[in-house]
């Protein structure tokens, strides 16, 4: 993205009329007229009027559920709506639920997708908008308020590992947001760490702010989403306090080389992240039991389902991973939230993690030049529990007609008995002493010593120092590697990947 991108993000500030909306979308387009060396899209959100507020919540008081279900608009209205925005402005559009996000996708008229905060770690909608990617792409936007540091690194890891076009927005949950909280100094920190997918900032300050926007440009923002709308006194239509009107909104891109205390810090920005949470978790969806649930049951998504609004104590659905092995404690009922208290839960992708940190602390000052924020492909050959035994860590440099791998073994670790029918390799050892056997015959191998393994000949390795090997080969195949336990190629779930 060449120029910059300013996002006007009317949420429900269309107040659920249609011809409101109109007069906003023309007002706000004489003004983005004006300004010919920026980008302009008009950003909406979308929830499923049927399945996105729990039934039971139906008749609910709760503010939000209020507010949702007066602005919801028709099918038909939602269609008029869309088309005549989109002869003013490119179109964007924030879905809360699976029903949306697909509605969207299925939209030509939709050029972004956006994942609000509130929804960046719900890993079921997260893997819903992954599936709908796949058969339509799209550009897609994240905003990453009240998400730690390791949040923020499960994500992107989930969607730079399936080659996804996805840009990051900085954003902080406090709404409005005061200059004191901004903390827009880390933004450069995510950008130093995540490089060019961080590329916008979702704003929520006072309508009055006008300078937090000049700091942003200069720490390499390329995208700002801002909240507009308008007044109308005789409908008693009015705005929240982080949405601005035409004036304020015209002052605000003016002003854009102002800067007045919005740099902040890193710390001052984590210190807000307890409050972030707090305040995201209303607008979070809860998991609930869909059907009668046994005492010591495992339950898996088919069991449950997720809707608004989050309660007490509830599992969110961003807590329900498939990374996570969830166990009842006792009977549990049909339309009931799904309790903590009434759960034993196993985390797995904390052993990922760990074994992520081992690599790093083994690499570390061994010389060995890796790429930039490689994939990690961890091979647990006889589950995660034994991969200190059996397993191995590779990095995959290249892999086109020829290959390039590095082979990381930790003390004590051995790769089983394997062939393969088309790929020839070559170890050549960079660090450490590797023991490899080669159709039952030993060779010990040290630092510069280079063993070429032929297709078709059955070989394990293993070192009791750790070990990093160049693997250098024809193509690899992810069907070509045969090994003697049959068991091992049976394992579907042997392998797990994360951003070293």
């Amino acid at each position: 993205m060449n120029n910059h991108l300013i996002i006007l993000e009317m949420a429900n500030n269309h107040m659920g009329d249609l011809s409101h909306a109109k007069k906003i979308i023309k007002k706000y387009s004489s003004i983005t007229k004006r300004y010919k060396n920026l980008n302009f899209a008009l950003k909406f959100q979308l929830r499923d009027q049927e399945s996105f507020i729990d039934k039971s919540f139906k008749d609910s008081n709760d503010k939000q559920i209020v507010r949702f279900k007066s602005t919801f608009l028709s099918l038909k209205k939602w269609r008029e709506l869309v088309n005549f925005s989109n002869n003013h402005f490119d179109l964007a559009c924030t879905g809360f639920d699976e029903p949306s996000v697909t509605k969207i996708f299925n939209n030509n008229k939709f050029k972004y997708v956006k994942i609000a905060s509130c929804s960046a770690n719900d890993w079921p909608l997260i893997e819903h908008i992954y599936k709908c990617y796949k058969k339509k792409p799209k550009q897609i936007f994240c905003s990453l308020a009240g998400l730690s540091n390791d949040e923020i690194d499960t994500v992107y890891s989930y969607f730079k590992n399936r080659n996804v076009k996805i840009n990051f927005f900085y954003c902080v949950g406090i709404y409005p947001t005061k200059n004191s909280d901004l903390n827009l100094s880390y933004f450069k920190f995510l950008q130093k760490k995540y490089g060019r997918n961080i590329k916008g900032f979702s704003t929520h300050e006072m309508p009055d702010e006008k300078f937090s926007s000049s700091v942003a440009i200069g720490l390499g923002v390329k995208v700002f989403e801002k909240h507009i709308g308008l007044k109308n006194k005789s409908k008693n239509y009015n705005l929240n306090d982080y949405s601005v009107n035409p004036e304020e909104f015209e002052k605000w891109l003016k002003n854009i080389n102002n800067a007045i205390n919005v740099y902040g810090s890193e710390i001052g920005r984590n210190k807000n992240i307890k409050k972030e949470k707090d305040k995201l978790k209303t607008f979070q969806r809860g998991v609930y039991i869909k059907k009668i649930l046994s005492a010591e049951k495992e339950i898996n998504s088919k069991d449950v389902y997720y809707a608004f609004p989050l309660q007490n104590n509830q599992l969110s659905a961003n807590e329900f991973s498939k990374h996570n092995i969830y166990k009842t404690k006792k009977k549990l009922l049909e339309g009931l939230p799904l309790l903590k208290k009434d759960l034993s839960i196993k985390n797995n992708y904390s052993k990922v993690k760990i074994i992520r940190d081992k690599i790093r602390n083994f690499l570390k000052n061994k010389k060995i030049t890796i790429p930039v924020k490689p994939r990690l492909e961890i091979s647990h050959h006889y589950g995660i529990e034994k991969f200190y035994k059996f397993g191995i860590t590779m990095i995959t440099v290249i892999n086109k007609i020829y290959c390039k791998k590095l082979i990381i073994l930790l003390p004590n670790q051995k790769h089983p008995a394997q062939y393969h029918r088309k790929k020839q390799e070559s170890f050549f050892i960079l660090y450490g002493r590797v023991n490899l056997k080669i159709n039952k015959k030993n060779y010990n191998l040290e630092p510069g010593q280079l063993k070429t393994i032929k297709p078709g000949e059955v070989h394990e390795f293993s070192s009791r120092t750790g070990a990093i090997i160049e693997e250098l080969s024809t193509t690899s195949m992810v069907n070509d590697s045969f090994y003697k336990d049959k068991s091992i190629q049976k394992n579907k779930a042997r392998k797990s990947f994360i951003t070293l």
